[in-house]
């Protein structure tokens, strides 16, 4: 029996995520919560974040689509949270949240999207989202918006730096695991 002209197949839903980024997406969010455990006290303001937001630059990238960096980033700070890893409280957790919905909202733009050097450029203006939990510390105890201004700025530039290591770590990772995976599916 033929099929009416105006029907269509349905065609399976895509899969949200392939295997290998959803693996990716699993070592980074252990990454996360692996080096939040390990604290590592170089006394430099910002150097965890090389890290961690290296680590969402690279899934970002790999994923090429809004949600895994987003998903990677809620599970990392819900981890954290509970399993009381953050000194400061579960508050410690909401920088990678905010990183990763900004690395997503990338994910949005088409122009951003075929250029991972962008994205990897972008990582250093999103990694002032770690200046967040002390900033509002600081305004909650009383710190003149002020005196906090000119006490961040230092720190506000290692951020940017630190940031910037970031992205060029996360776009390193992913080109480096897009490429092995190219490898492995060749034999």
């Amino acid at each position: 029996m033929a099929a009416p002209a105006g029907f269509r197949p349905r065609l399976a839903a895509p899969a949200l995520l392939d295997r290998s980024t959803a693996v990716l997406c699993v070592l980074a969010a252990a990454g996360i919560v692996l080096q939040q455990e390990l604290r590592i006290p170089l006394q430099v303001p910002g150097h965890r974040g090389l890290l961690w937001l290296g680590l969402l630059v690279a899934v970002r990238l790999a994923a090429r689509r809004p949600g895994p960096t987003l998903a990677v980033a809620i599970s990392s700070a819900a981890l954290i949270a509970g399993l009381r890893l953050a000194p400061e409280g579960p508050l410690t957790a909401l920088p990678y949240v905010l990183a990763g919905a900004l690395l997503d909202a990338t994910a949005l733009v088409p122009w951003l999207v075929r250029r991972p050097w962008a994205v990897a450029g972008l990582a250093a203006p999103i990694h002032l989202v770690a200046l967040v939990t002390p900033a509002w510390r600081s305004l909650l105890v009383g710190v003149a918006p002020t005196a906090l201004a000119q006490g961040l700025t230092s720190v506000a530039l290692l951020d940017l730096c630190f940031g910037a290591g970031a992205g060029v770590l996360g776009w390193g990772l992913a080109t480096a695991w897009g490429s092995r995976l190219g490898r492995d599916a060749g034999r």
